[in-house]
């Protein structure tokens, strides 16, 4: 499945304004409606929420969950990454069934405020509009900023609206979603907003052999001292990495320091000692399971002055 994102690039107001304050306890708001099996089969919400967890940096940063369908339910947390993900990622599994019936956001934004009061920043990721018979409540009113994912929102329709408002109105950030294959990289995007970055530069790139590479490069200003990669793709007998990582500049070179983080669909990397000048890399396949097949790639680099 190509991995497909349709959405504004805009950092939220705060963040454009200079004036962002990095969230710390993150409470995310994940859909496990019945239409879930159909608009996310292979399960890719929950390789989003891993991305999240295993993004370096974000080891310090509380996370919260609930699942929601017709109902809403505490899924796992608050705690903090570090100490608790493999125990948050069984969760994620053992319970995102897609047994959730419809889709009420009233359910969801309550369960969630009760479950972590102290949030500094919602993700909400949802396939539909909300269904239940009583009309929305507008539960993320008063609330901390809201990071929505729209997975099949269409441009225009009251769902996206909705969402859209959502975000608007709590100073989060919304990404509209074709298909599911895109749900990590807009996962990385919302990471990017909520730690008080600019957009993440994006490379989406199509390999149907093994020893095929595309090569990239980024612009790295002075001061900035980091960057961060994700490598998403959908297919989890697919496998992908980056190599030959490099500065070119007119300052000194100096040696990069890289770590690295692999899930079943994704790989975050990390790039310490920056100069001003071009960072260059290559993305390739190290594994493909269809030969001939084309497999999309999406390559996001997010750069920052942290260390």
């Amino acid at each position: 499945a190509a991995l497909t994102l349709v959405a504004a690039l805009a950092l939220p107001a705060q963040a454009s304004a200079g004036t962002c304050t990095p969230k710390t306890n993150l409470e995310a708001i994940v859909d496990d409606s019945s239409s879930m099996a159909l608009s996310d089969p292979a399960d890719l919400r929950i390789r989003a929420m891993e991305l999240l967890m295993d993004t370096q940096g974000n080891e310090r940063r509380t996370l919260g969950a609930v699942e929601f369908g017709t109902g809403a339910a505490a899924l796992f947390g608050p705690g903090v990454i570090r100490d608790n993900a493999p125990a948050f990622k069984s969760a994620l599994t053992a319970a995102l069934t897609e047994n959730g019936g419809g889709t009420d956001y009233n359910d969801a934004f309550a369960v969630a405020a009760a479950h972590n009061p102290s949030a500094t920043a919602r993700i909400f990721l949802t396939d539909g509009e909300h269904t239940d018979h009583v009309a929305y409540a507008n539960g993320h009113s008063g609330g901390p900023p809201v990071y929505a994912i729209g997975l099949g929102a269409l441009a225009g329709s009251p769902y996206s609206a909705l969402l859209s408002r959502i975000a608007r109105e709590t100073g989060g950030l919304y990404r509209r979603v074709a298909d599911a294959g895109g749900l990590q990289a807009a996962m990385f995007d919302m990471n990017s907003a909520i730690v008080c970055q600019a957009p993440p530069k994006r490379f989406t790139d199509a390999f149907t052999r093994l020893r095929q590479s595309e090569p990239h490069s980024v612009a790295v200003a002075r001061g900035t001292r980091t960057a961060q990669f994700a490598l998403t793709w959908a297919n989890p007998l697919d496998r992908f990495t980056i190599a030959g990582v490099r500065m070119e500049g007119r300052t000194r070179k100096r040696k990069l320091e890289l770590s690295r983080r692999r899930g079943d669909t994704f790989t975050t990397v990390r790039v310490r000692r920056l100069v001003p000048g071009r960072l260059r890399f290559v993305v390739k396949p190290t594994r493909l399971a269809t030969r001939g097949a084309e497999v999309s790639l999406t390559t996001q680099v997010a750069r920052s002055r942290a260390r």
